[in-house]
């Protein structure tokens, strides 16, 4: 389909340009009838430059509004591609990239790309359509002069393509330091509190003051590279129509030529001059959206591993952690060393510690963030890095502190878009311990949670985060402080609902002096490993 539409549309941007050259010819019978005082032909005449006038608009129209929806479904099609190779990043990759980043790419690059490399593609085809079918009309006019106004028009053109090469790379600059720019306003808007309590506004503004700077500095030196492309272009411009007009007189005063052929010739050279004047532009920014969607290809296109799929399989036995050691990519302090341990199906384990000790790096290991640099991951037997991440979180549900709330509707937020029974969600609401506020709400599962929460208690908003889990009925759930903005009375009330779920396989980090005894065993993470300080078997 999309194929199909280029075409169409590339035919159609071909095209309307004759209606142009029709102008100029038509104009040329009307001056000829005119001079020749002949009554019928001016009426004809008239009557062809309206007909004319009125094919331009349509063609002209029907191009441009062509070219616009192809460039929008384009561009939607590769904003899908962008977002779905997203979703196929694992952990480190997508967290190479700044989230900030993410953003600039699905809306500023990509807006790009539609106006400067889709758009300006046929903008591009259209106008060079026009300078040939110009040339090719003066040739038929006179072709003296045609050969006159083609050597005056090739300069421009080979100047142009050198300043686009320059243009690319200060676009690229101009990339560089807008991206920073923008990750400079997200930190000063998202640190406000940080900053105004601790009294940083004078060393922030200077930071800000210098990245503005840069940014201001960057569009400079673009804007004063496409200043001299116009200016070159429109030098080249008055150029041509000086020879176009000057030779034309000359040969009407010698009698090789009409009034009306000069006339059509210099409205052909009108048809050559705007085209170089846009062209100069068009190219370099053609050039820099160009290389911008040949980067963000590169960026986010992926040798695909094989997918191993298993069919209605389900966790059965256990989670072993094999000699277990790990450090992070840029940090090659051993976080982990020689860790061993098993969690069974059905089990409730504690994990303490000192803060930074590790224990959230095990969670991190379990849900294929990372993969251990010695050892393996076993589950029911299988190493966890030859499970296909799809089935594996579908057995895994995580908790944590940081809790993230989409700006949608409260059954929105439990099921994330997917489709559950309402009697479900509600069940699932009052397993976290959300009864209370339900009522209060009249059980409205379109009751608006606001943008980050807004609209939710910071302890409402973890118990909303539990619902998830609850929902969708995972036979494995990894706790990471997941009821620390509770009240003591509200954590004990959903621990226990965990606690005693017997076919749960429960994974718990708790900075907790008193836990429950229902946990199966407590173990603490000292000298990066686990030992086991209570088994209640």
């Amino acid at each position: 389909m999309m194929k199909l539409l280029f075409g169409i549309t590339l035919i159609v941007n071909l095209l309307a340009p004759l209606s142009n050259i029709a102008f100029a010819f038509s104009i040329k019978i009307l001056i000829d009838a005119g001079l020749a005082q002949n009554l019928e032909r001016l009426t004809a005449a008239l009557q062809l430059s309206g007909a004319v006038i009125c094919g331009f608009v349509i063609m002209n129209y029907f191009a441009k509004w062509l070219t616009n929806i192809y460039a929008q479904n384009k561009i939607n099609y590769y904003r899908t591609f962008l977002i779905n190779s997203i979703f196929e990043l694992n952990y480190q990759e997508f967290s190479s990239i700044k989230s900030s980043d993410y953003q600039h790419i699905l809306l500023n690059e990509t807006n790009q790309i539609q106006q400067d490399y889709l758009q300006g593609r046929f903008n591009i085809y259209r106008n060079i359509a026009l300078i040939i079918y110009s040339l090719l009309g003066m040739f038929i006019g006179n072709f003296i002069l045609a050969v006159l106004v083609l050597i005056a028009t090739a300069i421009p053109i080979l100047i142009s393509s050198l300043t686009a090469k320059k243009g690319t790379y200060h676009k690229q600059q101009l990339l560089k330091q807008e991206k920073t720019y923008s990750n400079t306003i997200k930190e000063i808007i998202g640190g406000y509190l940080t900053i105004k309590n601790y009294q940083a506004e004078s060393a922030i503004k200077q930071r800000y003051k210098q990245q503005l700077d840069n940014y201001s500095k960057a569009q400079s030196k673009l804007k004063n590279i496409e200043n001299q492309t116009d200016t070159i272009s429109e030098l080249s411009g008055l150029i041509v129509f000086l020879v176009a007009f000057g030779g034309g007189m000359i040969m009407t005063a010698k009698g090789y030529t009409t009034i009306g052929s000069v006339t059509a010739i210099v409205q052909l050279v009108n048809f050559v001059v705007m085209p170089i004047n846009e062209l100069g532009i068009l190219f370099t920014r053609f050039r820099g959206a160009y290389d911008i969607n040949r980067e963000l290809t590169k960026l986010f296109t992926h040798n695909k591993a094989p997918v191993n799929y298993i069919q209605n399989k389900n966790f059965t036995n256990k989670i072993s952690l094999n000699q277990i050691s790990f450090h992070y990519p840029k940090n090659k302090t051993l976080i982990l060393s020689n860790l061993t341990v098993d969690f069974n199906k059905g089990k409730k384990y504690a994990i303490i510690g000192s803060s930074g000790g590790g224990k959230t790096t095990i969670f991190k290991l379990l849900l294929k963030f990372y993969t251990p640099n010695k050892g393996k991951i076993l589950v029911d037997d299988t190493p966890l890095n030859e499970l296909p991440i799809s089935w594996w979180y579908q057995q895994i549900a995580v908790v944590d502190q940081e809790v993230f709330i989409f700006n949608n509707t409260l059954a929105y937020n439990v099921t994330i878009g997917r489709h559950f029974a309402q009697e479900k969600i509600i069940q699932a609401l009052q397993q976290a311990g959300l009864a209370n506020f339900l009522k209060q709400i009249n059980y409205n599962l379109n009751y608006q949670c606001g943008e980050n929460g807004a609209n939710l208690s910071g302890g409402q908003q973890q118990r909303l985060c539990l619902a998830r889990a609850f929902l969708q009925a995972k036979p494995i759930i990894l706790l990471d402080e997941a009821t620390s903005a509770l009240d003591y009375k509200a954590s004990d009330i959903i621990e226990n609902t965990l606690l005693n779920d017997t076919n749960l396989t429960l994974i718990a980090i708790t900075h907790q002096t008193k836990i429950s005894p229902l946990y199966d065993q407590i173990l603490k993470l000292e000298n990066q490993q686990l030992i086991p300080v209570l088994d209640t078997n």
